[in-house]
């Protein structure tokens, strides 16, 4: 039956002492390891964080310089037809040449304010050309609406400013959303109109994301009212989406990340998108009411984050396998003399007092304490030795008590039978002098003196018989207390 592991452990001193070890030394590696990996998991994920950000930057970079691509064409552009505001026609050949020459613009409308031209009265006033259907072509109207009080008119007519739009639901060319580039046009120092240059989100999310640096991080453009202007769900590149998404998540994390997100702050999120966790990075982009975002699979940006825990489980369990294996040969190796000195034991406890044991050449305490094992044993075999020697005079003492006890019983014996000898004589004396005597008292009156007298002789030869007998036993008990008082 082999041993129980628990049984070996407990009678095993070289087990017990590396477990003791091994315990202390996992406390202190759990205290150091605990702290260290805090720091480092910190300083690691402060890293990956940073590396969100650094990603965030770069999105914005190339959000930045699409954008910026389409306001250097549009200023350009823009120039020129404040320069040439009055001939209409020529506006319209050079809006056509720009879309022929420029294929990212989709279209690119010169609105006036009504009364600028005194032939056409206080009509509203457009030029505006776009593409349908891979064809550049003409309308009237922006959305089936008028122009007076469309975004990209008002707002810089209003503020004399340059502005990128918001996406609307029904603006649209050529079936794809857009967003415009306005700016207003002066003349004499008055705002006397808006050139804006429409481009497809379509376009520009595509574009966007064919540029991003891991493959599966995700990254949106996104106005203060939740409107997206580039995200890889083409579906949601309409008006207030960011509110369609947040039905789709209605925690409470969610919907504060996307308030802080609308409300233009900056900040890091982890948060599950569509059951994958991804760091959010995300602030304001340059200085529009935009906001910008991307959103980084964790177990990309965060590798060496998730993998620390398992790495550091592994390294202080083979730190611990190998002091468990140090711990055991070396204390197994230091503890071989006691091992020898226990199965010495054993055999002295079984009566083996000679076994012998080698002398340790040791200083230290073990090398004392075999030593001094090997001294007591051989003190034990003195001082039995010299038991066994006392043990045998014993005997014979013993023997001859045996000897002496018997030759005394036997003389007992003889003295015995001697004195009930003695006792059996003395019977028949003091029995006739009890009979002369009574035989006297009874009758001294009728017997004549002759006869008393010699009654009297008779009582004195008996009891001179007692006498000598009793002086024989006195004799004999004076002689026994003498042997008595020399044994």
């Amino acid at each position: 039956m082999k041993p129980n592991f628990l049984y070996t452990i407990i009678k095993s001193l070289s087990a017990k002492l590396s477990l003791w070890v091994v315990l202390f030394v996992s406390i202190l590696f759990a205290a150091t390891f605990s702290l260290m990996f805090y720091y480092a998991r910190q300083a690691v994920h402060d890293e990956s964080l940073g590396k969100a950000e650094d990603i965030l930057d770069q999105f914005e970079i190339a959000v930045g310089q699409k954008l910026h691509e389409i306001e250097v064409i549009t200023r350009q552009t823009h120039w020129w037809v404040e320069q040439n505001m009055t001939d209409t026609l020529e506006i319209g050949k050079y809006t056509q040449q720009i879309l022929a020459n420029e294929p990212t613009i989709i279209g690119i409308a010169t609105a006036f304010v009504p009364g600028t031209f005194p032939d056409r009265g206080e009509k509203d006033y457009m030029i505006y050309y776009h593409r349908w259907k891979g064809k550049v072509v003409r309308s009237e109207q922006f959305a089936r609406a008028s122009y007076l009080h469309q975004q990209w008119y008002e707002e810089p007519m209003t503020h004399d400013k340059n502005m990128w739009t918001e996406p609307h639901e029904d603006y649209r060319t050529d079936d794809e959303p857009i967003i415009t580039y306005a700016m207003p046009i002066h003349k004499d120092g008055k705002v006397v109109g808006v050139y804006g240059v429409d481009i497809s989100i379509y376009w520009l999310s595509r574009i966007i994301h064919e540029q991003r640096p891991l493959p599966n991080v995700t990254s949106s453009l996104m106005t203060h009212s939740g409107a997206f202007v580039i995200h890889p769900d083409t579906s949601l590149l309409r008006p207030r989406a960011m509110f369609t998404l947040m039905e789709q998540y209605p925690e409470e994390k969610y919907s504060l990340t996307a308030y802080r997100m609308m409300s233009g702050q900056s900040g890091t999120e982890q948060l599950s998108l569509n059951g994958t966790p991804r760091v959010l990075a995300y602030k304001p982009f340059e200085n529009t009411k935009w906001e910008i975002t991307v959103a980084c699979p964790e177990d990309e940006i965060m590798g060496n984050y998730n993998t620390m825990i398992p790495l550091m489980f592994a390294v202080v369990l083979l730190a611990l396998i190998a002091i468990v294996v140090f711990c055991s040969v070396y204390i197994h190796r230091e503890l071989h003399p006691l091992r020898a000195l226990e199965k010495s034991a054993r055999l002295i406890k079984n009566g083996h007092y000679d076994v012998p044991i080698k002398t340790s050449n040791r200083q230290d305490e073990v090398g004392v304490l075999a030593n001094s094992f090997i001294t007591m044993q051989q003190s034990i075999r003195q001082h039995l030795d010299e038991i066994d020697q006392k043990n045998l005079m014993l005997v014979e003492q013993n023997w001859q008590l045996t000897e002496a006890q018997k030759h005394k019983t036997e003389a007992d014996r003889v003295k015995m039978a001697f004195l009930q000898n003695m006792t059996d004589q003395m019977d028949e004396p003091v029995n006739e002098i009890s009979r002369l005597v009574t035989e006297v008292r009874q009758h001294h009156q009728e017997m004549t003196h002759e006869q008393i007298v010699e009654l009297a002789n008779q009582v004195d030869a008996h009891t001179f018989t007692v006498t000598q007998l009793l002086g024989k036993l006195l004799e004999v008990a004076t002689k026994k207390q003498e042997e008595e008082g020399e044994a």
